[in-house]
């Protein structure tokens, strides 16, 4: 199993480079496998917003075209977070690179909280947007960051082996922008990088993998305009084993419509006839028996 990793603006995928077979990504998993409960309150939140926002200008619309905006006017938000969330990213990877970067006014409240995160914890990034994937399991993934981290010296962490400087060596951080925090599923994102089975730190070269590390600790990093969380996230066997659950789900919702096969037409004309009875008059008040 060789796996390059294709790219076309936001997206990408994975392909086997020996077969040619597409491989699914681990967020692609999670988005086909799993019920996003807070993604349908949002959704009808976010229509709601729009509506009220551009009042005027659906008021001037035909019926028709108003119900179009209405259905559309969701995706705006949630491009624009898109797009902040992917800015973000490339900028934090950037730095954690050691290159300089010109931040854009809108942007430079995350960027200045990635920056806090990395020199409070004193970041030492061995991969960044680190390539992984499964032979057994088949499937790939980007990580955000893999390294090393100043964790404090608090009895939570004391199982946690440390260098002589101190630090809490092989992390593994994800890296979110969202209004609402740290989602449960991150546990089961950062489990299907955890055991993936080969780290591969170049995308374009399969040459360059090796046997993932084992991971000491897994975390998620929550980048606000007003600061920044870092979070513990369980991430262990029993996640991934939850994780390989609901890949099987999204494997029987992309294929439940080929279950299910067409009318069958009856061999014979039926010859059922329905018969209507006429009601009996009710017996009269007050009659003899």
């Amino acid at each position: 199993m060789k796996i390059v990793k294709k790219s076309n603006g936001r997206n990408h995928w994975y392909v086997d480079a020996d077969s040619g077979e597409r491989v699914p990504g681990v967020t692609t998993i999670l988005d086909q496998g799993l019920p996003k409960k807070a993604l349908i309150n949002w959704s009808a939140n976010a229509t709601a917003e729009y509506a009220i926002d551009h009042w005027d200008e659906l008021g001037a619309l035909a019926p028709s075209a108003r119900l179009t905006k209405l259905k559309g006017g969701r995706y705006a938000a949630k491009d624009a977070a898109a797009n902040r969330g992917t800015q973000v990213h490339k900028m934090g990877e950037r730095l954690i690179r050691g290159e300089q970067v010109v931040v854009p006014d809108l942007l430079r409240p995350y960027v200045d909280s990635y920056v806090r995160f990395m020199d409070e914890f004193q970041l030492r990034a061995r991969y960044v947007e680190g390539l992984v994937y499964s032979e057994e399991h088949r499937y790939c993934g980007t990580f955000d960051i893999f390294g090393d981290i100043l964790l404090p010296d608090m009895p939570e962490y004391d199982d946690l082996p440390r260098d002589d400087d101190g630090f809490v060596c092989d992390v593994l951080i994800d890296a979110k922008t969202n209004r609402s925090g740290i989602f449960g599923e991150t546990a089961l994102q950062q489990a299907g990088y955890r055991y993936a089975d080969f780290l591969q730190p170049d995308p374009d070269d399969p040459g360059s993998a090796f046997p993932m590390p084992e991971v000491t600790w897994t975390g998620a990093l929550w980048i606000r305009p007003d600061g920044y969380s870092l979070v513990p996230v369980a991430a262990g066997p029993e996640q991934h084993r939850q994780f390989l659950y609901v890949r099987e789900v999204g494997i029987f919702d992309q294929g439940a419509r080929d279950l299910v096969g067409d009318p069958i037409e009856p061999p014979t004309a039926s010859r059922y006839v329905l018969a209507t009875v006429a009601d009996e008059p009710a017996d009269p008040v007050g009659a003899p028996f």
